[in-house]
């Protein structure tokens, strides 16, 4: 599904071509309920035995939990199956500490060809605890393996040996050096190339409490390298830890070299970043330019916490320096500093219309109830839209965008017109600003939008941005389902998607849609979409059901996955079908495809405890997984898994 508006946060961008977050950190589910030992919690310490009688203690056969331990090593040793291997593994993890005896076998598990038994062997590993210290150098080596949720597990492994060791005078110095040697390598995954990994790592690197003397310079180092191709991944998943990133990155604000990576990634952190404040209101004071405006910017992101700032802003807004009176308007407007108003006057009758722009849109977000104001900030953006300056025309979408909330319907719709607009503009910034805007807008935009379906120039960035807007979008319905008869296939997909975003409301298309699925000269990749429409319809989309289930039977794995997802979402209390969708459920969680692994997810909370085999891989997602919707989803199958209830739609 094409993400382009999806991902896109309403901005203004400077004329410096540097992005002034408007919004700040999405906000991010809360953490997952308590649950049991995991790959990314702490292992639980082993339950006190009974007192034993004499009988017992004389026996001479061993415990009931060794002779469990037994069997399951020798299942492991003999297993010739994948899943048998697995399953032998999984059954190992779940007696914790009391598997330190298995350790051995749990490495050299490790090594095995298979991709899903080295990840869950590096996950058991993870749940003995910090019995498994001296399996520290496999899980380091693992962190290169060529699966990122191999590497995913190991760097978690690391992370709960270390949680559940309480270092003290007494922990052997090759304990130490083990920790030490894991932060080093755990640094050095924070540019892993896969986000999931890189998460992981940061997490580890929490639990691992490193000395500052040993991460601080560490971590500085990797913010420090030129190439942002290198650094921005990081910056994403240290922003992705939330305030406990907050420490590490103030230190690093004290570095020049890593100092301007540090304050992008408090801007990501957006309010969170609140205790930085005194050190970004220090760093935008010395130093080079753009350093200090970047470190207004995350000021602004912070936004109202940030707000003992004021008399930064205001010298900056005194300033001859056009981009630090840029983002000091624009900060003051963020924090809706009313001490800042007289300056802000200043600036809005400046010669410069973006800068003139911008703190017209600071006083009305300031005064967001005077009308005048209002009125007058509207007028001012309006005519920025026309602005032979790119720069002008993005940061005017975005400052409109901002105001709507205090415009009537009527005055907002009119705003849709000129965003529709601008989805053809020459600047890649302006026309994803608009779609961002237009998304923004809700049910208001939907109307122009669905007029702007008849324009082949607008048409593909109308059918992004109705699916974005999703159930909302539901007056969209007959139009799309109109373009599903086209006879250009990836238009027929694209809309497809769309009523997909809606939803149920989009019942009116199942017909339509079937046909696609029936007709023997559809191409593949038109019976992906196809298929994900139907089970996002639900139930009212039963009438498809057969053909989906024979596709569920399909040589092409995606499309084979697909239909049975559909299938379950379709008829959730289908018990017959679960036991091909759970496996092909949990293959999808290790998609790279966002949307894949959220409906992979919800689907096998769906399912409910049917779906226990995909515990380990749901545990991890909740955990690592880079996009917060999909983390939040798989605590939420978890939690139905776990709950014994029924399947659930």
């Amino acid at each position: 599904m094409p993400m382009r508006y999806l991902q896109f946060r309403p901005l203004v961008v400077l004329a410096t071509a540097v992005v002034l977050p408007a919004t700040g950190c999405a906000d991010r589910p809360a953490p997952p309920a308590a649950r049991p030992p995991s790959a990314q919690t702490a292992p639980a310490q082993p339950t006190a035995p009974a007192p034993a009688t004499p009988a017992a203690q004389s026996a001479s056969q061993p415990n009931a939990a060794e002779a469990t331990l037994a069997g399951l090593r020798q299942s492991l040793s003999t297993a010739t199956e994948e899943n048998d291997r697995v399953a032998a593994v999984d059954d190992i993890a779940e007696l914790g500490q009391n598997a330190r005896p298995a350790l051995d076998d749990l490495v050299r598990a490790t090594t095995d060809a298979n991709i899903r038994v080295r990840w869950h062997a590096a996950r058991a590993i993870g749940m003995i605890g910090e019995d498994a210290v001296s399996a520290i150098p496999t899980l380091i080596g693992l962190l290169a393996d060529a699966d990122p949720i191999v590497a995913t597990q190991a760097a978690a492994a690391i992370g709960n040996i270390r949680s559940d060791d309480e270092i003290k005078a007494d922990t052997p110095a090759a304990d130490i050096a083990h920790y030490e040697s894991a932060t080093k390598a755990l640094v050095g995954a924070m540019v892993h190339k896969d986000p999931r990994v890189r998460r992981a790592a940061l997490r580890s690197i929490m639990k691992m409490k490193p000395p500052r003397e040993l991460l601080i310079p560490l971590v500085t180092r990797q913010l420090g390298d030129a190439d942002p191709s290198v650094v921005l991944p990081a910056i994403t998943s240290i922003a992705g830890m939330g305030p406990d990133a907050v420490p590490m990155l103030v230190e690093s604000l004290k570095d020049p070299k890593a100092r301007y990576w540090a304050e992008i990634a408090l801007a990501e952190l957006g309010p969170a970043a609140a205790p930085a404040v005194d050190a970004l209101s220090a760093a935008a004071a010395e130093g080079d330019i753009h350093e200090r405006m970047q470190a207004i910017l995350t000021l602004a992101a912070i936004g109202e916490p940030a707000a003992k700032a004021a008399d930064l802003l205001q010298e900056a807004l005194a300033s001859n320096e056009g981009s630090l009176q840029f983002a000091a308007a624009y900060a003051a407007g963020r924090m809706r500093l009313a001490s800042a108003d007289e300056m802000l006057g200043k600036a809005a009758a400046a010669e410069d219309p973006f800068l003139a722009s911008v703190a017209t849109w600071a006083r009305a977000r300031i005064k967001p109830d005077d009308k005048e104001r209002v009125k007058d900030a509207v007028t001012k953006l309006l005519a920025g839209l026309s602005s032979d300056n790119p720069a002008v025309r993005r940061s005017g979408i975005s400052a409109l965008s901002d105001l709507t909330g205090n415009l009537a319907d009527g005055d907002e719709a009119a705003l849709s017109e000129g965003f529709i607009r601008l989805l053809t503009d020459a600047d890649p910034g302006v026309h994803m600003q608009a779609g961002a805007a237009l998304i923004r807008q809700g049910a208001v935009a939907v109307k122009p939008l669905k007029a702007a379906i008849d324009d082949p120039e607008r048409r593909r960035a109308a059918l992004e941005i109705l699916a974005a807007i999703g159930g909302a979008a539901k007056d969209a319905v007959d139009p799309l389902v109109g373009l599903l008869g086209n006879a250009d296939p990836e238009l027929q997909g694209e809309a497809a998607v769309a009523l997909a975003a809606i939803g149920p409301d989009a019942a009116p298309a199942v017909p339509a849609l079937q046909q696609i699925l029936s007709s023997e000269t559809t191409p593949a990749g038109l019976l992906y979409p196809t298929a994900y429409a139907l089970g996002r319809i639900g139930p009212a989309a039963r009438p498809a059901l057969d053909q989906l289930m024979k596709f569920s039977a399909s040589d092409d794995d995606f499309l084979a996955t697909v239909a049975v997802w559909a299938a379950v979402k379709i008829n959730p209390g289908e018990a017959s079908m679960f036991e091909a969708a759970v496996p092909r459920l949990r293959k999808a969680l290790r998609s790279d495809r966002e949307l894949v692994r959220l409906e992979a997810a919800v689907a096998l909370g769906d399912i409910g405890p049917a779906a226990r085999s995909a515990v380990p891989i749901l545990e991890l997602v909740a955990e690592d997984d880079p996009l917060p919707a999909v983390r939040e989803a798989a605590a939420a199958a978890l939690e139905k898994i776990r709950g014994g209830g029924s399947p659930t739609t």
